[in-house]
């Protein structure tokens, strides 16, 4: 399963509209919608991504174990890419990995909710950008 990088390979992403999370929050579990994607290679000629897979439109992030698991569209749901390293750093959330030869980021805002995806493949690269809130949250009772 190409995990992260094939939620990240796919057409524009669709907006979606979530609820930051309250200032100052910290979790260790975040559902996080894709909203915008753009594919750029290094004559910085920038478009949306070419369609690979249907488009991937949220993602989990499990601090405790490491993982950002693909949860929409349902046939990619379960989809697992490991977290190689984590900071937390003045309010902000960065996670990065390597995945199939290919680098990747993502920071996150804990206090707004914001949050951008960079995966590096030598000639291109995929940013997306999209909207997290603690998993507690996510619940219409949280």
């Amino acid at each position: 399963m190409l995990g992260l990088i094939g939620v990240i390979a796919a057409a524009a992403l669709t907006p979606v509209i979530m609820a930051a999370p309250d200032p100052g929050s910290q979790a260790d579990q975040y559902v996080c919608s894709l909203t915008k994607g753009i594919e750029c290679d290094g004559d910085l000629n920038c478009g949306p991504p070419a369609p690979q897979q249907p488009k991937p439109t949220f993602i989990h992030l499990d601090l405790d174990d490491n993982q950002v698991t693909l949860l929409a569209p349902p046939e990619r749901r379960g989809e697992v890419t490991q977290i190689g390293d984590m900071k937390r750093e003045d309010g902000q959330l960065i996670l990065s990995g390597i995945e199939a030869g290919r680098g990747w980021s993502l920071n996150m805002s804990e206090s707004t909710g914001n949050m951008s995806i960079t995966i590096n493949f030598g000639d291109a690269a995929w940013i997306v950008f999209g909207q997290c809130i603690a998993e507690d949250m996510a619940s219409p009772r949280g």
